[in-house]
């Protein structure tokens, strides 16, 4: 992958920031010519595994937010949180909060920039030496007929298991000395950490309690609603989790059916949409 083709991508990325996930990956693809899947695997490559593509829009995403929260003090930070993608404001404060330690609130009055993923990624690439080694590997320019199998290991540890990227590292080297395949030892360790999870009292407290703040019934609904909205679990919110159950396909369906029953929240009332009055508005402005 020349320089430029990653460029463009970063590019396009900027440009359609305000996008879901899947239209800036399919105008990456226009653009570019390269997949996601393609970018996930030479960007693992280029940070260790400390990124993918999804994790690098995420970054951005929230980097250009608090970039406007900077810049634009008279503009809401409600406004803000919907023009990047959010369709509640809590949703949004958590998403600042956890990538940058701070309230949207916080990173206004400061007045201080936050680290920017593309800053880190540049400087990944600027190690030339680096960045060679990897483009010696290719037999073309098409990612796609690389050997990446550690790499896909790599990733699936740090998406699905859990684990950073220093246990990933320790647990590589553990197993060349042992000479035990690396995915079997991920696998292993991960079997391991879910059995001591049982005896420890303070494991994934933070999971459930947040399964409790939002309604979010079992792992599996939990599960469900993750491959649905296309994020990770601590991005879901109550108001998703209730229009998931009722089908509700959109924010802007929501506000319609809102608006229509003239529907009023009371704090620590149950959601006060049923999927009766979800039919019975869609029967109305067939």
């Amino acid at each position: 992958m020349k320089d430029n083709i990653l460029e463009n991508a970063l590019s396009i990325i900027d440009k359609n920031i305000r996008l879901d996930h899947k239209e800036i990956v399919k105008k990456i693809y226009v653009g570019t010519n390269y997949c996601d899947q393609d970018y996930n695997k030479f960007l693992a490559v280029i940070s260790s595994g400390d990124l993918t593509l999804k994790d690098y829009i995420r970054k951005r995403r929230l980097y250009l937010a608090a970039d406007e929260l900077i810049n634009n003090p008279d503009k809401s930070i409600v406004d803000i949180s919907s023009e990047f993608g959010y369709s509640e404001q809590t949703a949004f404060t958590r998403a600042i909060k956890r990538e940058f330690n701070k309230t949207p609130t916080e990173i206004r009055k400061s007045q201080k920039p936050v680290p920017d993923v593309r800053e880190i990624l540049e400087n990944h690439l600027a190690n030339k030496s680096r960045l060679d080694s990897i483009l010696d590997r290719f037999e073309s320019d098409n990612l796609s007929n690389t050997d990446w199998d550690y790499f896909e290991t790599f990733i699936h540890a740090t998406d699905e298991y859990g684990f950073d990227t220093s246990t990933c590292c320790l647990i590589s080297e553990l197993s060349e000395r042992l000479s035990v395949p690396f995915a079997h030892l991920l696998e292993r360790c991960f079997d391991m950490m879910i059995d001591y999870s049982q005896y420890s009292d303070g494991y994934m407290t933070e999971k459930t309690d947040f399964m409790e703040e939002t309604g979010i019934e079992s792992e599996e609904e939990l599960k469900k609603l993750c491959h649905h909205y296309d994020c990770k679990w601590y991005e879901l919110s109550f108001g998703k989790v209730q229009m998931y159950r009722l089908g509700i396909d959109s924010p802007e369906e929501l506000t319609k059916i809102w608006n229509y029953y003239n529907c009023k929240w009371i704090m620590g009332q149950p959601f006060p949409i049923t999927k009766q009055m979800v039919q019975d508005f869609r029967q109305n402005h067939e």
